[in-house]
């Protein structure tokens, strides 16, 4: 007998298309900076700030000469610029001179870079099984009773858990897709294609 878990991820798998994407890129080091636009901000506004900064600095070895002022007057739009200016800059020295590692330990100490951004790169660049784990899926995993915890590391290690590895990068999409259409912070529980399955945990009746 399936577990709720899994009837969860087999409903979920089922209503969504099997394709399902976020942000766009060209290659990896501009995926990584894209995302790190995409912070505090929407997908929408992080690719029409990325498209303004690589349409001047083309790669990290043009955007390690950047000035931060040159970079923060692009990335304005994305929010938070002044922060993710300083990271970009410093990610492009690193990145120019050493390249980006392949694995979530050593993402994660890239400037600007966490465990969501170092996931989402794992995922869709090197094609590895992750759990990404943003605002849209920690709020529909707690609902859902995939995870205990509002901590986004500590859910998408709970999940690491729980759930099989195979499930990991189809399970990222399909709940973060819920997030994004039906379980907003005002959930529509009646449009949902898993209501019948959810605890609604931390959902006032």
């Amino acid at each position: 007998m399936e577990s709720t878990p899994l009837k969860i991820i087999n409903s979920l798998d089922s209503y969504f298309p099997q394709e399902i994407s976020f942000l766009s890129y060209s290659n990896p080091f501009r995926f990584l900076v894209i995302v790190i636009l995409s912070g505090s901000s929407t997908d929408k506004m992080a690719e029409i700030s990325a498209e303004r900064l690589f349409s001047v600095f083309a790669d990290a070895s043009s955007l390690k000469d950047a000035k931060v002022e040159e970079i923060e007057e692009l990335i304005h739009a994305s929010g938070l610029f002044r922060a993710k200016a300083r990271n970009i800059k410093a990610l492009s020295e690193i990145v120019a001179e050493k390249g980006i590692p392949d694995t979530l330990e050593e993402l994660v100490k890239l400037p600007g870079v966490g465990e969501k951004t170092a996931s989402c790169y794992l995922q869709r660049v090197l094609k590895k099984n992750a759990v990404v784990v943003d605002t849209h899926f920690e709020r529909t995993a707690f609902r859902l009773g995939l995870t205990d915890t509002h901590d986004r590391n500590k859910a998408a290690r709970e999940i690491k858990e729980r759930i099989p590895e195979k499930y990991w990068n189809r399970l990222s999409d399909t709940v973060n897709s819920l997030g994004r259409q039906k379980c907003r912070p005002k959930p529509n529980c009646s449009q949902c294609p898993v209501e019948k399955l959810c605890p609604k945990n931390g959902i006032n009746p």
